[in-house]
């Protein structure tokens, strides 16, 4: 149940600076990316309901930001901290700061964070608890023998996010092409290569509010489809997200509300439930699935801290359930309160 009525706060937005990142990045590629653009938007709607706002960059010296933090007068952070010390590895050490200086903050604590930055731990909680996800291995070197996999095999890069390392040619169709797409993705990313079986159906993902407590329960805004308008594409890549020049851009597009009947919403509707209460989900996140051609679903990945700029994804779900953008930035803002120092 959406809450209103929040009493002012000071809000730090902590954010992560890009400017090492995204180097040679121009046009509303470097826009979508900038968590420049997300806090800017974040201050305005929490601005707009009363609340004295401030920006911190998550730069080099944590000492530093923690006394300024102080000084401010920090109530509660609104924390879209991704890639502390330029690395998306840290993206839990800058929550994990927050929790040692005694400071409520939006989203998810270390763990989850931990857990779901790492695509094999993220299935191996997912089996655990019954959840379907496709069948996979973990490369940290090349492989020698077969992988036991039913082919085709999507192939990527084992600690990233965004689709970092996925396109059209992560998908391999043998033994041979799954050697040599494990090689490239060590050697790019420099860490190991996860594989799985493709699984080429349909495409969703459900965005979940909620601090999975009595007073705030997880509940689920409607799902999405992605939407492939050409069968020259078979995953959402890296390009087809971020790439506003490259062709998948235009011709894998998000619906929201997905088209489908009430039997199969239900059922992404409690696989994401599901996920939030395995992986002690906070605040906010969404699950990525695909189903194959017999109706079956299965578990992707699960993405704590989704990316929540205007007309991002969680934003769309949210206006899809009635939710304006500037009341879905304060429904993670009262969570945050809600759940208080951790």
């Amino acid at each position: 149940m959406m809450q209103g009525g929040l009493p002012p706060k000071h809000v730090a937005i902590l954010y992560t600076p890009v400017e090492d990142t995204l180097q040679g990045v121009e046009g509303q590629m470097r826009i979508d990316l900038d968590l420049a653009v997300s806090a800017r938007q974040v201050m305005t709607a929490l601005a707009a309901s009363g609340h004295v706002t401030r920006p911190f960059t998550f730069g080099k010296d944590p000492a530093a930001l923690a006394s300024s933090l102080r000084a401010f007068g920090t109530e509660v952070v609104f924390n879209l901290s991704e890639c502390p010390m330029n690395s998306a590895q840290k993206e839990p050490h800058g929550a994990a700061l927050l929790e040692l200086l005694g400071l409520p903050y939006t989203g998810n604590s270390p763990l989850p964070l931990t857990v779901c930055n790492n695509k094999a731990l993220t299935k191996h909680l997912l089996s655990s608890f019954g959840i379907p996800t496709p069948a996979f291995r973990l490369y940290p070197s090349v492989p020698r023998g077969r992988s036991g996999l039913r082919f085709p095999v999507i192939v990527k890069p084992a600690n990233e996010d965004g689709s970092a390392g996925i396109t059209e040619e992560s998908v391999v169709d043998d033994e041979a092409g799954l050697k040599k797409r494990v090689g490239h993705v060590i050697g790019k990313y420099q860490q190991g290569a996860l594989a799985e079986e493709f699984v080429g159906g349909r495409e969703f993902n459900v965005g979940v509010l909620g601090n999975g407590t009595a007073a705030d329960p997880f509940r689920t805004l409607p799902p999405a489809e992605l939407v492939y308008r050409s069968k020259r594409w078979r995953v959402c890549s890296f390009e087809s997200k971020w790439d506003n020049n490259h062709p998948a851009y235009g011709e894998i597009a998000p619906e929201c509300p997905a088209n489908i009947p009430d039997a199969l919403r239900n059922r992404l509707e409690r696989l994401t439930l599901a996920c939030a209460r395995a992986f002690d989900l906070c605040g906010y996140a969404r699950v990525d699935f695909r189903m194959n051609r017999r109706g079956k679903l299965f578990a992707l990945e699960v993405n704590p801290n989704p990316d929540i700029s205007s007309n991002a994804g969680l934003d769309r779900a949210a206006r899809a359930a009635g939710i304006s953008y500037e009341a879905l930035v304060i429904e993670i803002l009262r969570l945050a309160i809600s759940r208080g120092a951790r």
